[in-house]
């Protein structure tokens, strides 16, 4: 049985982050672990302010049995699995270790809470989680609505890594009964060879057709404004989740964020699926 692992330092986001962890486990039947890395620094939860059993026991065991309780309420995978693991060192690199060690499915992040960063997470613990990550990563944060209806944006642009991450957003769609509205970006310039995308989404569109068996729709965005457009575009088609990709290089410690896709990172007010390049 795979598990879902999903990095908590007690923020609210990384809270929010375990809701939707439980809700992605028990549609994929795996196994669920919460995780938080020691770093020396002193925490003080929100949902601990009213309990004054946290005010006597200010300590993260205790506030990692009160999340393990509570993610175990709404867990309802048969013969299934949820507890919490604790290590120490640097953030990213033990997040890591862990997802590889335990042959992850996902991983489940709350974007501030992993970070500690309130604005932006560009140079954050969690974009560099992101970018390094073994497995597909959703981030969310709080103020993020969950649809009912989920429906995901697949953006398709010229780079081929936009099109090697198809299987895997489309397994993920058919297991989470989403819908997958694949998003052809275009642009205004003279460099730009005309009809070249179109044949892209045409292929991820014959892939769909032969091997995915979900409902899905193919459409052209106009992307020469940059990501603030395609994020619009999310909101105006009602995408719940936005699906981006890494590519990976010869290195095995560097992945690649195109521009495009990182500044979609930093903008979205959606929840990111970052999914590997495929192999």
């Amino acid at each position: 049985m795979k598990r879902i692992l999903v990095p908590v330092d007690f923020s609210e986001d990384s809270v929010f982050a375990v809701d939707v962890a439980v809700q992605v486990a028990n549609a994929f039947n795996a196994k669920l672990r919460l995780m938080h890395v020691r770093t020396g620094r002193q925490y003080h939860p929100e949902f601990a302010k009213d309990n004054p059993h946290f005010v006597i026991d200010n300590k993260d065991t205790a506030y990692a049995e009160f999340l393990t309780k509570r993610a175990k309420l709404a867990y309802q995978v048969d013969q299934g699995q949820v507890d919490f693991k604790f290590r120490e060192g640097n953030v990213v690199r033990e997040i890591r270790n862990q997802a590889h060690y335990d042959d992850s499915l996902l991983i489940v992040i709350g974007t501030h809470g992993v970070s500690g960063f309130e604005d932006r997470w560009v140079g954050s613990n969690a974009y560099r989680l992101v970018s390094n990550a073994p497995c597909p990563v959703l981030a969310v944060r709080k103020q993020m609505q969950i649809g009912a209806e989920p429906k995901i944006l697949l953006p398709i642009d010229t780079k081929k890594v936009s099109r090697k991450i198809v299987p895997t957003v489309a397994g993920f769609a058919k297991v989470m009964k989403a819908s997958l509205l694949v998003a052809g970006i275009t642009k205004r310039s003279r460099w730009a060879l005309p009809g070249r995308v179109a044949a892209y989404v045409m292929q991820v569109e014959r892939f769909l057709k032969k091997r995915a068996f979900l409902p899905y729709e193919a459409v052209m965005v106009d992307g020469s404004d940059g990501p603030q457009e395609l994020l619009d575009y999310a909101h105006q088609s009602k995408a719940t989740v936005i699906a981006l990709p890494v590519r990976r290089t010869i290195n095995p410690f560097e992945s690649i964020f195109y521009p495009f896709a990182n500044e979609l990172l930093n903008r979205s007010d959606l929840p990111i699926l970052v999914v590997p390049e495929a192999e």
